[in-house]
């Protein structure tokens, strides 16, 4: 692992860690949607895994969190890491973090399993980390109604093992991250 790179898991987040993340996604992330931050150290819903990276001065400078979820696919289930929270303090941008974590987490998904990593985000920023554009994946337009019509969403994802992604809808239950 690279030297400065931590796993946390959320169960080993004490107080001052969840101040120190809440402080560091309030400074990243800006949007009028964003202030969620303030109140808990997740947008939508929790995660179970995160790497994080300290400062020269042990402040935390960049974080990335990991969903641990499934797709269903005409064929069948598929278990990835949904890759959430990815950001980089102002202050400490352009010196990699971001492609170094996720050349530590793409592994530790693999070795437990998971056949894909996903997220919604740039493709100049996250192609050079192995991730190319699907348009084949359907979320709910409401997660909370058992009714809910699905939508096409377009997202990134990564292969981590011999599988390919799936042809046909792909469906991502739940919320998205």
């Amino acid at each position: 692992m690279h030297p400065g790179i931590t796993y946390l898991h959320d169960s080993m987040v004490e107080a001052e860690i969840d101040r120190e993340l809440r402080d560091l996604l309030t400074t990243c992330f800006l949007k009028a949607e964003d202030d969620v931050f303030r109140r808990r150290r997740y947008y939508k819903e929790p995660y179970p895994n995160r790497w994080v990276i300290r400062g020269d001065q042990q402040e935390l400078v960049a974080h990335v969190g990991v969903h641990e979820k499934v797709i269903q696919a005409p064929a069948g289930l598929h278990r990835f890491g949904g890759i959430a929270e990815v950001c980089v303090h102002p202050d400490a941008r352009g010196q990699g973090y971001v492609k170094a974590m996720l050349a530590v987490i793409h592994p530790w998904l693999a070795e437990r399993g998971f056949e894909f990593a996903v997220l919604f985000g740039d493709p100049e920023v996250y192609g050079s980390s192995g991730y190319t554009m699907v348009k084949n994946l359907v979320m709910d337009t409401d997660p909370t109604s058992p009714d809910s019509p699905r939508e096409p969403v377009t997202a990134m994802v990564r292969l981590l093992s011999e599988s390919t992604w799936p042809d046909g809808e792909v469906y991502l239950p739940g919320l998205n991250f």
